[in-house]
């Protein structure tokens, strides 16, 4: 694994597990009040209907919907839609698991949608980290110029600060769960990120070249025996 993306995952995963113990001992309760306090007074009608569409683009059936085409298209189900599908499956179920372990309950009095379950983390923020941030660090893996590089990272954190806003301010999370949420769920992608360096892939062109690459590096390595 290489060692930036090493690097990143301890990182995110120590910022997961502080997160986790300052929302257990309740440090954010107040923080939590005064940031989803500041989005409620920003409602409108305008307002809920476009976050509500966007609450809806973060579902995972939408991140399903996105795997099933990656893997359906021959040029994009091993580099793409393999990831993809096991960031998906695994957030899901680590979510789930998470939920139940912290059984902290979701914010009450405010919602303007209806929602089941325990609130941290959220699942919206960390499948949809693990889902999106997987995809963005694959395109980025794979991509040859800087500029859709770039591009792609702005878009996808500008979608998850989007989605992250609209669970706070349809009023069934607390900021604490979506921040933690986006850790955790960055923890998966940063993990399966690093493993898809260790696994051959025989289906990367990229990977093949620089294979034949490193072969015919070797060869040339060798020194030549000496004629007697």
């Amino acid at each position: 694994m290489p060692g930036k993306i090493t690097l990143s995952l301890a990182v995110t995963a120590l910022i997961s597990v502080v997160l986790a113990a300052l929302t257990m001992t309740g440090r954010f309760a107040a923080l939590d009040c005064s940031l989803a306090g500041a989005l409620y007074a920003l409602r409108t009608p305008a307002l809920t209907t476009t976050f509500k569409v966007i609450t809806t683009a973060g579902e995972w059936y939408v991140y399903a919907a996105i795997t099933l085409l990656l893997l359906a298209l021959p040029k994009t189900r091993w580099n793409y839609g393999l990831p993809a599908g096991v960031a998906l499956g695994a957030s899901a179920v680590l979510n789930a698991l998470l939920k139940q372990c912290f059984a902290i309950p979701r914010p009450t009095g405010h919602r303007l949608i209806s929602e089941t379950g325990f609130g941290f983390p959220s699942g919206h923020a960390m499948i949809g980290a693990a889902f999106v941030g997987l995809c963005t660090l694959v395109f980025v893996k794979y991509a040859s110029r800087r500029g859709p590089e770039l591009a792609a990272s702005v878009m996808a954190v500008l979608f998850m600060l989007a989605v992250g806003l609209s669970r706070v301010y349809l009023g069934v999370h607390n900021p604490s769960d979506i921040i933690a949420g986006y850790a955790m769920g960055l923890c998966c992608a940063l993990g399966i990120r690093g493993l898809i360096d260790l696994l051959p892939n025989p289906k990367n062109p990229h990977a093949r070249d620089r294979h034949h690459l490193a072969q015919v590096g070797r060869r040339d390595n060798i020194p030549e025996k000496r004629r007697p």
